[in-house]
């Protein structure tokens, strides 16, 4: 698909980062994907266990993050993802008698299943863990209907696991090789699964892409407005360029002159003069000022939705991103350019304000996946040796006095030993996905390439 295909990502010659993948990053997303495929296509539609992911009354960041929720807790629980959208804040007369007709007018298929009355009437609400994740397919309910996971942590005693810090263990040691963030890589591929573009909206994309210029090196601005003032603090557009220049100041230490080249998106058209009377060393390309609207009416009808999937994908698109994390979009964008680029090791973002972060994600009191922050030595019994980089799993916190001592698995040394806090960061929950390696053998690489060789 074009979309993922950047610009030519070279500066005189020289590389910054290449879009391309090497053939373990590629292999790796292919079989995740083949694996998703045959979840959400399963022999009979009609027997198949389900989730169905009600809609989200918010945009279309805080929506698609809470259906990327939604279908990480299928892959958990082995069923399939059906979304009922028939109360999406998008669709035609829920919001707006200018929405879209219906979720497939952008979007091509999740699953070759469809949301049946039948499944309306015999889902049942998630309650607690104990029923709805038990292992005996006879105890738990055949269809899930999964509430917003703020709900559930309001109402409920316990949450899914899979709304836990985690991801597939085998599949974060893949992608912890390549990648800065392999959380936000994962939450960017669900989400990616979800929002394949259909051919027209591919091809508006692509048009827009064309008609801007699309050129490296650019760093992608997301001025958010209107409503977000009701949410978090707003920034001016100095605090912002502040960080574009860093970022530009930062190639040109390494030699690396370039065009100063800003792709802007927001709500408030008129912020786009304002960078261009003030900063007048930069070029700024945007999207057509009359496509930049943040009124409720014109943001949920069908070429609003069209105009916001192109930005964010170009945004997604571009080397270094400026934006405020607390934005469900910002945050989208971020974890969208996790998956499109290859090697990412190091943060390819700044926020002004959190912290990557993911709502519905939260750490557990334990086990832990951790890595080494540094060596560290000792000669203790029943201590381990730390070499910076090490990874440790099933880590637990113990408490001795005034000393916080850790407990955990040592991967390079094949066994388990206390460490102190210091010696090590947090990455992930240790939670046990299902085994799915079962599916691989389904694989047909060039049915499944959705990116670019």
């Amino acid at each position: 698909s074009k979309s993922w295909q950047s610009h030519t990502n070279t500066i005189t010659g020289k590389k910054i980062y290449t879009i391309f993948r090497d053939q373990n990053c590629r292999e790796m997303s292919k079989i995740v994907l083949n694996r998703l495929y045959r979840l959400q296509n399963p022999e009979n539609c009609s027997t198949a266990r389900k989730i169905i992911c009600g809609h989200l009354g918010a945009g279309m960041g805080a929506s698609l993050h809470h259906w990327v929720y939604c279908l990480n807790y299928a892959y958990y629980t082995n069923r399939t993802m059906l979304l009922d959208t028939s109360q999406w804040q998008y669709l035609q007369n829920v919001r707006t008698k200018d929405g879209v007709k219906d979720f497939h007018q952008f979007f091509l298929p999740i699953s070759k299943c469809n949301y049946t009355y039948q499944d309306r009437m015999i889902a049942v609400p998630w309650k607690n863990r104990a029923i709805m994740e038990s292992s005996d397919i006879t105890k738990s309910p055949q269809v899930i209907r999964l509430i917003h996971i703020g709900v559930l942590f309001r109402d409920s005693p316990s949450v899914p696991k899979s709304a836990h810090y985690a991801m597939p263990e085998e599949i974060f040691y893949n992608v912890i090789k390549y990648k800065h963030n392999p959380m936000a890589w994962w939450i960017g591929f669900l989400a990616k699964y979800l929002i394949r573009p259909q051919k027209d909206l591919q091809q508006f994309i692509d048009q827009s892409r064309k008609m801007l210029q699309f050129q490296s090196p650019i760093v992608g601005l997301q001025i958010r407005r209107t409503d977000k003032g009701q949410e978090a603090k707003l920034y001016n557009i100095d605090q912002y360029m502040n960080k574009v220049n860093q970022y530009f100041n930062s190639l040109n230490k390494r030699n690396l002159t370039a065009k100063r080249r800003v792709f802007v998106t927001t709500d408030e058209p008129q912020r786009i003069q304002e960078l261009k009377s003030k900063y007048k060393n930069y070029q700024f390309i945007h999207p057509p000022l009359n496509q930049l609207n943040g009124s409720p009416k014109s943001r949920y009808s069908a070429n609003g939705l069209k105009y916001f999937l192109r930005d964010v994908f170009l945004l997604a698109e571009c080397d270094y991103l400026v934006v405020t994390m607390s934005s469900n979009v910002g945050r989208l964008v971020y974890e969208l350019h996790e998956v499109i680029y290859n090697q990412t090791r190091s943060q390819h973002f700044t926020s002004l304000d959190l912290e990557y972060n993911i709502f519905g994600k939260v750490p557990n009191d334990g086990p832990w996946i951790m890595q080494a922050a540094k060596d560290c030595h000792s000669n203790k019994t029943d201590w381990i040796d730390l070499i910076k980089g090490d990874f440790l799993e099933s880590c637990s916190f113990i408490k001795k006095k005034t000393d916080n001592i850790y407990y955990g698995y040592s991967k390079r040394l094949k066994k388990s030993g206390y460490f102190h806090r210091s010696c090590a960061n947090y990455l992930i929950d240790n939670e046990s996905y299902p085994d799915h390696s079962r599916l691989d053998h389904f694989l047909y690489w060039k049915k499944f390439d959705i990116f670019p060789p």
